[in-house]
């Protein structure tokens, strides 16, 4: 599927303002965790899972490629840029700080998928706060395990 496809079928709109927009209200209003992250960023997420998810797939299951493509997420895309910057800015080294939150998402959306913690929520205010839960605890978790190294 090229990148424009998937983009219309995710977002249903065009024009980069009114994708931006969809996005973000889409991806709040997630019923899932999983959900909230195919819509969070739809060029990563498609690139990602062309280029990252779909093959470690073919290889293992969808529990280690899910993983593989937070990990692969967090440092490849993030903290390549993010611990330079962080050094430059404070002089501190900080090791793989967004690496380490995406693997507590990704232990979120694990553990939401293995037990179906939302199955009777059906209020889209509800999953906006549970998102916003998530994303708030999976960064303080993360940040926390990171500060110990």
């Amino acid at each position: 599927m090229l990148l424009h496809h998937y983009l219309n079928r995710i977002l249903g709109t065009s024009g980069a303002f009114g994708q931006l927009k969809t996005s973000v209200s889409k991806a709040f209003q997630a019923k899932s965790f999983k959900l909230f992250w195919r819509t969070w960023n739809p060029l990563y997420g498609y690139m990602l899972s062309k280029y990252v998810n779909r093959p470690v797939f073919n290889l293992t299951n969808g529990t280690i490629s899910s993983m593989f493509t937070f990990i692969f997420s967090g440092l490849i895309l993030h903290d390549l840029w993010v611990m330079p910057l962080i050094y430059m800015v404070s002089g501190k080294i900080v090791l793989f700080p967004a690496t380490i939150i995406f693997f507590c998402y990704w232990i979120m959306m694990a553990l939401e998928n293995a037990f179906n913690l939302r199955s009777r929520v059906t209020n889209d205010k509800t999953h906006v706060v549970i998102n916003v839960c998530y994303i708030l605890c999976g960064s303080v978790a993360g940040g926390l395990i990171s500060a110990l190294f």
